[in-house]
């Protein structure tokens, strides 16, 4: 099977104090790969480093086919987007002005673009944000605008983190449709959470990620059968210390 992103030993630290620790990890492509953990455990870190905004110490990355080099990094960039948290955008632009100058960026400007931007935010419900500068919409806005931004951008690879925080239940819905829609037509989505109920019935392949380790990969087949008997939550306790978070400590309750 063909790999989207080929990870090995990978090693990352901010000072002395190691966030990543010697990680390997490959990601199916045509998938939609869910990488979970809990707070801190890494996860926008190696977003950061698989989308060009952080260097990293050790290791080697290949994406689509290509090693991720300076050589290499503008063409991989073409083919990739990204949604991250927080989202990154051009705050003085308005709405239409921000996902105009992406598009022009990465040079994909088609004649029907207006109609794409018009039809996905009346999907999402920006409408009436389209000529609101990014500085003034809300959290669950600025996430639906960079999401919209990557999708006409037409990627090969996009990666999600924490894409459905701070959005409202029916445009996460919408969102989960488009990204079903995304890898029925080749696309490889690779999204970050620490919220299972995100990743369970979204994911193909998923990985455990803690204190910049992969614990465990679970593929689709995989998955089927350790869900026969345990929920993801579950599985994911297995594989994760919670011990020390039971409720009993809070015994003045």
């Amino acid at each position: 099977m063909e790999r989207a992103i080929i990870i090995q030993n990978l090693t990352k630290s901010y000072g002395r104090e190691p966030v990543l620790k010697n990680l390997n990890l490959d990601v199916p492509s045509g998938t939609i790969f869910g990488l979970i953990g809990p707070n801190g455990a890494g996860k926008s870190t190696l977003i950061g480093i698989l989308t060009g905004l952080l260097t990293y110490d050790e290791g080697e990355i290949t994406i689509n086919n290509l090693e991720l080099n300076r050589s290499n990094e503008i063409t991989i960039k073409k083919d990739i987007a990204s949604v991250l948290q927080p989202p990154l955008l051009f705050e003085n632009f308005t709405s239409i002005e921000f996902i105009k100058y992406i598009c022009e960026m990465y040079k994909n400007v088609p004649d029907d673009l207006d109609d794409k931007i018009s039809s996905l935010f009346a999907y999402f419900e920006l409408e009436e944000f389209r000529n609101v500068q990014a500085k003034q919409l809300s959290s669950g806005s600025r996430k639906k605008l960079s999401f919209c931004a990557a999708l006409l951008v037409e990627p090969k690879l996009l990666f999600l983190d924490e894409p459905f925080e701070s959005v409202d239940v029916i445009s996460i819905g919408r969102m989960k449709a488009i990204i079903r829609k995304l890898k029925e037509n080749g696309t490889s989505i690779f999204i970050t959470s620490h919220i299972l109920e995100v990743v369970e019935n979204l994911c193909d392949d998923i990985a455990i990620l803690h204190k910049g380790e992969i614990l465990a990969y679970l593929d689709s087949k995989s998955r089927r059968e350790l869900q026969k008997d345990s929920s993801l939550s579950e599985i994911f306790e297995q594989y994760v210390d919670v011990s020390s978070s039971s409720i009993e400590a809070l015994d003045w309750l």
